[in-house]
């Protein structure tokens, strides 16, 4: 299934969240998480535009996702298969065999929302301010959500954050 993302720096998060809970969305976690990605040719951590493996953990939940390289289009918009997994350190190994190589751990602060099948995640993540992300199946919905929470939809940023910020990854 397709996903469309965008993300909007830049935001008062209070006024977000408040924004979200009168919409109806329903706060899903609020917790620390921690990712993987996995590396090979054709595969890469920050750049859309390459297939993408990773796997994440938050809290008991693990899931592995895998990305194809994004379409052409106004916002990010990339085929996305994810499997709920039960053992963490068990997928890695598991990856690793297949000949994927462990990227750098990625972790970050996510409050994630949810509002039918529409996910907004506000991350925050060391020396970042936080960043709201919207997912939805369709630029309609996409377009829609953002009128709705009053958000210009040319400000939101299409790409992974390290695209969009690669001054703040640069170590």
């Amino acid at each position: 299934m397709d996903e469309i993302e965008l993300k909007f720096l830049d935001i008062n998060v209070k006024e977000i969240k408040q924004k979200l809970e009168e919409l109806g969305a329903k706060l899903k976690y609020d917790t620390q998480t921690e990712s993987y990605p996995f590396l090979a040719e054709g595969f890469h951590s920050s750049d859309s535009n390459m297939k993408y493996l990773r796997i994440r953990k938050v809290n008991d939940d693990v899931k592995i996702t895998y990305k194809d390289s994004a379409k052409k289009s106004d916002m990010t918009t990339r085929e996305e298969i994810e499997i709920k997994v039960e053992n963490y350190e068990e997928a890695i190994k598991l990856i690793e065999k297949l000949g994927f190589e462990k990227g750098k751990v990625f972790r970050k602060h996510r409050i994630h929302y949810e509002f039918g099948d529409i996910h907004f995640e506000l991350d925050t993540l060391e020396n970042i301010p936080t960043y709201l992300e919207i997912e939805t199946q369709t630029e309609i919905a996409m377009k829609d959500i953002c009128t709705k929470l009053g958000l210009d939809i040319s400000n939101g940023e299409k790409g992974t954050i390290v695209e969009i910020l690669p001054e703040m990854f640069n170590n």
